[in-house]
């Protein structure tokens, strides 16, 4: 059972997560974004790869629209589209076997559609464990009352991954280590199997990226800009970056 939601007070700012979706759309602080199978770390790796554009969208049809719109420009989801090439919406894919001077689309069934419902936030950052480090220490230069949002909330609650991470974000935020428990609470669901049953080409691949702390050193920031947000890294300014 999901414990009841508290909000905590860390020097000088409030930070909480989100059990419900009114409370991501009503926020107006500060937002981090956490779908830990796959998107979260999928934009990470995108960045790192080296992409310059990359653009998230909350409807299919309009990420459609955008590739067709510019023919160089690669398609990220797990949805399939009929008669349109795409990548799956996998972080190893992303990092290691396209070309990174394309652009980007990414659009997916929860953390696309997350980004897109936080338009009443002040800012809205994408995270997980591989750039939680970067999180607590962006979170420290800058306080903001800040709302974690697992992504499941928009598509399914029984991805608890995105509970479990933003928990041990909290955590971290406060100053408590919670990593280890974090990801020994995964492994005694079922969603690891599910993953690599369901994505048998990528699914352990992505697995060993996504169950690893601060590996991915960048801090995506999705900015609305109409009908998709465009994703930046602003990772410069912090400490040891």
């Amino acid at each position: 059972m999901l414990p009841k939601n508290k909000q905590n007070k860390t020097d000088n700012f409030f930070v909480k997560v989100a059990y419900e979706t009114d409370e991501i759309r009503k926020w107006t602080g500060r937002i981090i974004v956490v779908d830990l199978f796959r998107f979260s770390n999928t934009v990470c790796a995108l960045i790192l790869s080296g992409r310059k554009s990359i653009k998230i969208y909350s409807e299919p049809k309009l990420a459609i629209a955008a590739k067709k719109i510019k023919k160089n420009t690669d398609l990220f989801s797990e949805i399939d589209f009929p008669f349109i090439e795409r990548y799956d919406n996998s972080p190893h894919l992303a990092m290691n076997s396209l070309d990174a001077s394309k652009d980007a689309v990414i659009v997916t069934r929860s953390g696309s559609k997350t980004v897109m419902a936080s338009e009443g936030a002040k800012e809205i950052i994408i995270g997980c464990f591989a750039n939680m480090p970067q999180i607590c220490e962006y979170a420290s230069q800058n306080k903001i009352d800040t709302l974690i949002a697992p992504a499941c909330l928009f598509y399914n609650r029984n991805h608890v991954e995105d509970f479990i991470c933003a928990r041990s974000m909290d955590d971290a935020l406060n100053g408590k280590d919670t990593f280890d428990e974090a990801c020994e609470e995964i492994h005694k669901t079922s969603r690891i199997i599910d993953l690599i049953a369901l994505r048998p080409e990528t699914g352990r691949k992505d697995i060993e990226m996504i169950l690893k702390k601060g590996t991915m050193k960048v801090l995506p920031k999705a900015v609305i800009k109409g009908v998709f947000a465009e994703v930046f890294d602003i990772s410069n300014g912090l400490k040891g970056e």
